[in-house]
């Protein structure tokens, strides 16, 4: 990156910033799904943004999110050096572990920095539009605002590593139920105006392979897809009896995605320490 402007890591704190950052962002809204569905209420509050400016225009943006106390780092699309940048920033904000989901050519970023304790693939899949498929008489309810203690427990009970409440409050949830307890679900991580992203479809044991998580990703899907979204969802690329239920649901892959457990090197740790005692304010306003 030459000329003009030295590259500036900037953490958003302005409405107009957070703006700026959407729209960077919302350019390539399937690669960039994960990152830019932080940038959205419910999201944003358990979430930190950092931009990367240059000539007073966007052009990398890394969020850390918090619901969970394993942070997660992810990055938009961006050249390598504005990774870096973002990351290097990112690193002096989490403690010691911390995962990420990128692309696979960006692992490498991070061996520098830390120790990867954990890694598997996955693929997205999209659907725009999702397809609708016959489900027979399956009942599928939509959960209500008065059901959230019901889903709560039934992903507390099923160990649902990637459930938060928080994610009620980002887009709907459908279930189907016996003697009034869910025993099968699928909602959202995240909602943009661009794109929705799929998440905690879950089946207990004892009610699997009957066509229930397949019904209630059925209406799912085609809820978000009615106001003009596209449909992203993660799997894990040997999970062959899922990708084939979602492609009968319309999806198709788009490319695979990097799942990362991290804990950052002894050095690492100390040039965060000494980069926390030199570190000086920037500021740098775009509309």
């Amino acid at each position: 990156m030459t000329g003009g402007e030295k590259l500036r890591i900037r953490k958003v704190t302005s409405t107009s910033l957070l703006r700026a950052c959407r729209r960077f962002l919302a350019q390539v809204p399937v690669a960039n799904v994960l990152p830019l569905g932080d940038l959205y209420s419910p999201l944003l509050q358990v979430s930190d943004v950092y931009s990367a400016i240059k000539d007073n225009q966007v052009v990398g943006v890394c969020t850390i999110y918090r619901a969970f106390s394993t942070p997660s780092i992810v990055f938009g699309t961006a050249t390598l050096e504005v990774k870096q940048a973002l990351l290097n920033e990112a690193l002096t904000e989490v403690s010691n572990e911390f995962v990420s989901l990128c692309q696979p050519t960006d692992v490498d970023l991070f061996k520098e920095h830390v120790t990867i304790s954990h890694s598997h693939f996955e693929q997205q899949m999209i659907a725009n539009p999702p397809s609708r498929i016959e489900c027979g008489d399956i009942k599928v309810e939509k959960v209500s605002q008065n059901e959230l203690g019901l889903l709560n427990k039934f992903y507390v009970k099923h160990h649902a590593e990637a459930w938060s409440p928080i994610q009620f409050r980002a887009g709907p949830y459908y279930c189907v139920k016996h003697d009034c307890e869910i025993v099968s679900a699928a909602g959202v991580h995240l909602v943009t105006p661009q794109i929705a992203q799929l998440g905690n479809i879950l089946t207990d044991e004892a009610y699997r392979n009957r066509g229930f998580a397949t019904a209630c990703t059925n209406l799912l899907a085609a809820d978000l897809a009615s106001k003009g979204r596209i449909i992203s969802l993660f799997v894990r690329v040997e999970n062959a009896p899922a990708i084939r239920v979602y492609e009968k649901l319309g999806f198709y892959k788009t490319g695979e995605i990097a799942f990362l457990v991290m804990r950052k090197n002894d050095a690492t740790r100390r040039e965060d320490r000494h980069f926390l005692s030199l570190q000086a304010s920037n500021s740098l306003e775009i509309t």
